[in-house]
């Protein structure tokens, strides 16, 4: 065996030697089938206390604190470059279901969509409808398109010959088959089962446009629209059909001090009189504080609390939420929304420059906030529910506007942002562009539009530059 054959094998018995003293199983046999490291070696080793033949094996961690000691400033101030946070606060990591990111799994470009839609078009909203089957796109042209996943065919929808303008917001119905858009006029349109719009199925839900929508199953034939506007209020309307009628109410709103950055709701099932119940978290600009508002049983919005993101008392404005969304790596969601459990969480961007923090925060499990009808006390406001706050590198100015979506495959966060797509570790705190296959290298552009299918097994992205792509998950 020549030297160069003697280093690496001894390298290998090293690492393997390393990696059983600290019971890493599943990276000792991937590494063995890898190397094709003889497993004996490391059996001859345990029998001749740490000696094969002649050579001694030392252990590595004995190595590399020996090569520290050596070069200690050097290694030092390397250390200091390793992760752009401190040492962070330590979670319940069986309980939130958080694990390092999972780089077993692989992307891979499934198509350009480029190829077989409209082309020079820039979409800015795309969304998985009827379970993965279908993607529904908007234009910034105004045009709606149907890509059907299965067929790899699309069409152009006719809906922006009636609605005329950009739609701004599209989606399903839960799972009854029906769809429905929202243009920028602040009005909501009804998409049958072949999506074309129900004629008397257009409802004047705000004055300006709608910004925000969520849309969650009340019974089988009837849904809540809960929606915020420019107008600076929120919403909350029931759609029904009956008797082959589709009827259309508004319930309750309450006057916002300013605009919606995000919004997002949670079903809660644990209550034992067989109903379920609601409820909304939102967030809006110049205020640091996460406000939940419950669906009461007189299908009002009633305040309940607040979760304060910044430990100042007196101060409500240090940065603003650009998203948020519900995370639960436990547990499996609803059709519509994400049940309320121990382990449910929301995960947080901020505005923070030049360089985005997020957090993770826990949600109060403690409170019954459904039964009043009229919040007339303040709303409490907890100021120990940060689980994390960690900074990234995810460069952002005055304009950007991430989009986050969770990936179980993962175990962590996809971000969309100025530069393209980026992964988190939420068990480090590590932020990496996403490693993209070559045939999607035009996603590393500002992100406009980005979702991710209900099995998790596909995300599609597109750009400022026009571009479109779908990528394939695989572990």
């Amino acid at each position: 065996m020549d030297g160069n054959c003697t280093s690496r094998f001894y390298t290998n018995l090293l690492i393997a030697k390393y990696l059983k003293q600290n019971g890493l199983e599943d990276s000792l046999a991937a590494f063995i089938r890898e190397t094709a490291l003889p497993f004996s070696a490391l059996e001859e080793s345990k029998r001749s206390n740490g000696i094969v033949g002649e050579v001694p094996i030392e252990s590595l961690q004995n190595i590399i604190q020996d090569r520290i000691c050596y070069k200690k400033s050097s290694f030092q101030d390397r250390f200091k470059t390793l992760s752009v946070n401190d040492e962070l606060a330590p979670i319940d990591n069986a309980r939130y279901g958080i694990e390092p990111w999972n780089h077993n799994i692989k992307f891979s470009l499934d198509l350009n969509l480029n190829k077989v839609l409209p082309r020079d078009t820039l979409f800015i909203s795309a969304n998985f409808i009827d379970n993965d089957k279908n993607l529904l796109l908007s234009s910034a042209t105004g045009e709606l398109t149907i890509y059907d996943v299965q067929r790899t065919t699309s069409k152009v929808l006719n809906a922006h010959k009636v609605v005329k303008g950009i739609i701004k917001l599209c989606g399903s119905i839960g799972r009854s088959g029906y769809h429905y858009v929202c243009p920028m006029n602040g009005r909501f349109y009804l998409l049958n089962k072949n999506f074309e719009l129900i004629t008397d199925a257009v409802w004047k839900v705000h004055s300006r446009m709608i910004t925000h929508i969520k849309i969650c199953t009340f019974t089988e034939s009837s849904w809540y629209i809960i929606s915020s506007g420019m107008d600076n209020l929120l919403k909350l309307s029931l759609l029904e059909v009956q008797d082959g009628k589709i009827l259309f109410k508004q319930l309750s709103e309450i006057k916002l001090a300013s605009n919606c950055t995000s919004l997002n709701v949670i079903t809660d099932d644990g209550n034992n009189d067989g109903r379920t119940k609601f409820s909304v978290f939102l967030t809006r600009a110049e205020f640091t504080h996460i406000a939940c508002y419950a669906i009461s049983d007189a299908k009002a919005l009633v305040h309940s609390y607040n979760i304060a993101l910044n430990n100042a008392e007196f101060s409500t404005y240090a940065f603003n939420i650009r998203d948020a969304i519900v995370a639960d790596f436990v547990h499996s969601g609803s059709e519509d929304v994400i049940k309320l459990a121990q382990s449910s969480m929301l995960v947080v961007a901020t505005s923070h420059k030049p360089y985005m923090r997020l957090m993770l925060v826990e949600i109060p499990m403690e409170i019954d906030h459904f039964e009043s009808t009229v919040s007339e006390a303040t709303p409490k406001t907890y100021y120990d529910k940060v689980l994390r706050n960690f900074a990234t590198e995810i460069s952002q100015d005055d304009f950007s506007l991430p989009i986050l979506q969770s990936l179980k495959t993962s175990n962590g966060i996809l971000v969309g942002n100025d530069e393209g797509i980026y992964s988190i570790d939420l068990m480090n705190g590590d932020s990496r562009l996403l490693n993209i296959p070559d045939g999607a290298k035009s996603l590393r552009n500002r992100i406009k539009c980005m979702d991710v299918s209900e099995d998790q097994m596909r995300v599609v992205a597109g750009t400022s530059d026009k571009s479109i792509c779908m990528l394939n998950i695989t572990k």
